[in-house]
């Protein structure tokens, strides 16, 4: 038997030695204690330990880490046929022997006792789990010996209130409140700073005080048995997988087949014995958290433990004190951080003790550091030799790319902000305030900047937006109108600015107390979602090298194709200089609202009959040919989906008297007709109304119209050398009949067009997935469509049952109270609209294994929605064109994440 493999319940012990860790994962070992083992087969100097694996949880779980209901509550029965404590006690006695050889001290003897630290060892994030425990295994009784042994009974009594405290406050529930009024009448008895400056009988009496508070609170005699004490602690750590927030958590993120909760117990070493001359406590990383210089960092408290850094009792000092105070442990410390950043392939963070002059380690965890740190990290040390280029692709966070992409604010001296509203698109903006689109184009013009700031945005904006330098919204969230334009246009942009109101009639905006005025400056910060004063200074990041180098590491790794989300050929170059690979939306609605436009298209909407109709959208016909030839011959033959019309015809309309007034007289018509045309098209939730393909089936000639532009620009670019890969969408479909009736009218117009012109252009047809009966019933329509691309932003709203207008009015309060953990706009919700797309993507492939597959939401360039969709087996993500390399990274990571995952897996 003693050559046999480990089972799920087998302990696993380490001490420093040379060889083989073992196959055990982090799921058996959790993931602290799969660092230990690592370590130890380094020789580092670990104290000696062992671990007990993720198995044993089952006996206080009923019998599922994960899944099962808590059987054995009771303590006697957990579905085993025998007592869980006993078994767990079993295994211990094992594990006690073997550390009691390995230190030469006895867990529980009264002259020298072998003191434990225990941690729980989860094999992912848990955001609900007991605290590191220490000093178990002393009672009282061995105070006396642990002094002798120390030489400092100080030590050994400040060690036993240490036990008392953590274990009354993390096992027993005590309120934590209540000890820390004990210790702060301890500390001003005796004019104390902190308790290690307190006389042994002062923690003596402390110790006494916390024993008698816990008896107190639970009715129950303080119990001095060591090895009570100790089942007790595992049990409850073990339980706390399994509570209902962490069964929630894990529900949530599609944990649930982890086995369980790890425990880590671990021979004691204290920086508290010898004084300020050798002993303490720090943590040392060899990169610099802002920037990733390789430089010592860290930090060190002379009379510690490791528990007091993260209590942040004491002021610390500076890790590099240690190089004069103790060069050879400084020494070690630096040796030490490189072999494991070689072992580990990522920077490191260590967790230390020095007891009596000597170095031990305690963790060794991936080095904290700031987006633009993880970029030089992952380079450098993918340039050392540290790791390979797919390691240090995965170290990169994606927003650091993000911070290449726009000017920030120099806020060095900057005013305290006015308010904050939501970071819609990043980078700054600084200019001069405006309420009206059309007063930021009359500025423009005279080469002045401005920031327009509005109540919200309408399509009808379009023009002030383009040359805004920045955007501000009172409402709206972050898919709403403003928040989608800025970031197809890379402009700054901040929405839902609750504190903010706008005056039209005087000009004039309101922050609490402050007035600002049309043509006063201010200062915007569309990463943050700060509003400033004044005119603060602006400086552009340089696109560095490194940038460039974990993209083409991105690129020669995804699976996924990087389309753009462009409405005109400006914004396609860019999406092309940005590494797009194809136009996976082009909205059509957003070329009517250019000026020489929007007449003739609402000229078209006041139409009382299709013979108007008809007659103005053939005055539209040339323009939207003209835009498909532009687009056509800029992408040279990459895919290019266009979205036939979607939004509601009232859309188009001005909202206000002064712009229907406008109209009217632009038109040479009454303004009562415009307004009661408003009135007849307006809607209680046009977003869920006559829209999309709605509008084909009740007004066909609008989409004849789109599909003949798009046909016959495609045949005129053809015949001028241009390859073409033309993709038409129709939007907002929920019922297969709908693009089955819709497909056969544009494959009729397609044949015609083809014939008119002598050519003979293939296309794809296919439908944006925005609705979750689209999604439910992706098998009855996949048959007639060749491609989908899923709309994420109406997706979600709709999932949802919110308004992305007009969550900004209570999102703020979802995410403090913790019902919501993210803006399910800006970070995919994968458990909910992601279930849909998952349900869509199956479905869709077993009746149409050809059907290509993307999505053009905004979560096209959110780092972990990309994830999720590589993860999903889309073709395609698109996005605006600024977010373009974000997804390229992301792409890139989730095919090595995936890659590495695997490997993992199968070498055990």
């Amino acid at each position: 038997m003693k050559n046999s493999p480990p089972t799920d319940r087998t302990l696993r012990f380490f001490s420093p030695r040379k060889g083989d860790p073992g196959s055990d994962g982090v799921s058996v070992l959790g993931e602290k204690g799969w660092r230990l083992l690592q370590m130890a087969s380094l020789e580092a100097p670990v104290p000696p330990g062992l671990v007990l694996p993720a198995g044993l949880s089952s006996l206080f779980n009923g019998g599922k880490g994960a899944r099962g209901s808590a059987g054995g509550n009771d303590g006697k029965q957990g579905g085993h046929g025998t007592n869980p404590r006993e078994i767990l006690k079993a295994e211990l006695e094992k594990g006690l022997v073997h550390l009691e050889e390995k230190t030469g001290k006895k867990f529980g003897d009264a002259k020298h006792p072998l003191l434990l630290s225990l941690r729980c060892s989860p094999p992912c994030h848990l955001p609900r789990k007991m605290e590191t425990l220490v000093n178990l295994g002393l009672t009282e009784a061995g105070v006396p010996g642990l002094a002798k042994y120390n030489g400092n009974e100080q030590a050994a009594w400040d060690a036993y209130r240490r036990m008392v405290e953590g274990y009354g406050i993390h096992v027993l529930g005590v309120a934590a409140d209540g000890m820390e009024e004990l210790r702060g009448q301890a500390l001003e008895d005796e004019g104390a700073e902190a308790e290690h400056q307190l006389s042994p009988k002062a923690l003596k009496n402390l110790a006494t005080a916390f024993r008698h508070s816990c008896e107190e609170e639970t009715g129950v005699p303080w119990n001095e048995d060591p090895m009570t004490q100790l089942l007790d602690a595992l049990e409850k750590g073990f339980r706390a997988w399994n509570d209902p927030s962490s069964r929630a958590f894990r529900l949530e993120r599609g944990l649930e087949s982890l086995p369980g909760m790890a425990m880590v117990l671990q021979a004691m070493v204290s920086g508290t014995r010898d004084g300020d001359r050798d002993g303490g406590a720090g943590q040392f990383s060899m990169r610099v958290p802002a920037t990733g210089e390789k430089k010592p960092q860290g930090q060190y408290l002379s009379m510690a433990l490791g528990t007091d850094l993260t209590a942040g009792i004491r002021m610390t000092d500076p890790v590099a004190s240690l190089e004069s105070r103790n060069p050879e442990v400084f020494s070690q410390l630096t040796e030490w951080c490189g072999a494991l950043e070689r072992h580990f392939r990522d920077a490191q963070d260590l967790s230390f003790v020095v007891e009596r002059g000597e170095l031990f380690l305690l963790d060794s965890v991936p080095a904290p550091r700031s987006p633009k740190a993880s970029l030089r990290i992952a380079v450098e040390l993918e340039a050392e030799g540290v790791c390979d280029e797919k390691n240090a692709l995965v170290l990169v966070n994606p927003g650091v790319i993000e911070e290449y992409m726009h000017p920030v604010l120099d806020k060095s001296a900057h005013p305290s902000a006015l308010t904050k509203g939501l970071p819609a698109s990043p980078g700054s903006a600084v200019g001069e305030v405006v309420f009206f689109a059309e007063h930021a184009e009359e500025l423009a013009a005279r080469g002045l900047k401005t920031i327009l700031v509005r109540h919200e945005t309408t399509p009808e904006d379009i023009d002030g937006l383009k040359v805004a330098e920045g955007i501000v919204t009172a409402h709206g969230g972050m898919t709403s109108h403003a928040a989608v334009v800025a970031r197809g246009m890379g402009k700054c942009c901040i929405v839902g600015a609750g504190e903010v109101r706008v005056d039209y009639l005087v000009n004039e905006m309101f922050i609490g107390n402050t007035v600002i005025k049309k043509g006063d400056w201010i200062s915007i910060d569309g990463t943050t979602g700060e509003i400033f004063p004044g005119e603060l200074p602006q400086v552009q990041p340089a696109l560095e090298g490194r940038v460039a180098k974990v993209l083409e590491w991105a690129d020669a790794h995804r699976k996924l194709r990087v389309y753009a989300n462009a409405d005109n050929v400006e914004d396609a170059q860019h999406a092309l200089e940005k590494g797009a690979e194809g136009i996976g939306l082009c909205r059509t609605e957003h070329m009517f609202f250019q000026l020489d436009r929007i007449p003739i298209f609402r000229k078209m909407i006041l139409s009382i009959d299709e013979t108007g109709r008809s007659a103005a959208l053939a005055e539209l016909m040339p323009f939207q040919r003209r835009d498909f030839m532009e687009m056509f011959r800029v992408m040279e033959g990459k895919p290019v989906t266009i979205r036939l019309l979607d939004p509601p015809l009232n859309e188009f309309l001005p909202k206000g008297i002064r712009s229907q007034t406008r109209m009217a007289r632009a038109m040479d018509i009454p303004v009562e007709t415009v307004q009661q045309r408003i009135e007849t098209l307006s809607e209680n939730n046009p977003m869920m109304g006559h829209r999309g393909c709605r509008l084909a089936v009740t007004y066909p000639e609008i989409y004849q119209m789109q599909v003949r532009a798009i046909v016959e620009a495609a045949c005129i670019v053809k015949k001028e050398g241009v390859a073409v890969q033309p993709e038409i969408m129709v939007p907002l479909v929920s019922e297969a009949r709908e693009l089955s009736m819709l497909r056969a009218q544009i494959e009729e117009l397609i044949d015609q067009v083809n014939e008119e012109m002598s050519e003979s252009i293939s296309f794809r047809i296919g439908t944006m997935v925005e609705t979750p009966r689209a999604a439910i019933f992706s098998r009855s329509i996949a048959p007639y469509a060749d491609f989908y691309s899923f709309g994420t932003n109406d997706l979600t709203q709709m999932t949802y049952g919110f308004s992305r207008d007009d969550i900004s009015i209570f999102l703020p309060l979802y995410l403090e109270k913790s019902v919501l953990e993210s803006d399910p706009f800006i970070e995919l919700d994968q458990n909910g609209t992601g279930r849909l797309v998952e349900i869509a993507v199956e479905e869709g492939r077993q009746v149409n294994p050809e059907i290509k597959l993307g999505i053009c939401g905004e979560h096209g360039g959110e780092p972990g929605s990309v994830k999720f969709f590589h993860r999903t087996g889309l073709d395609y993500v698109s996005c605006s064109p600024f977010r373009i390399p974000v997804a390229r990274l992301a792409a890139g990571q989730a095919a090595v994440e995936e890659e590495l995952a695997a490997n993992s897996k199968r070498n055990g």
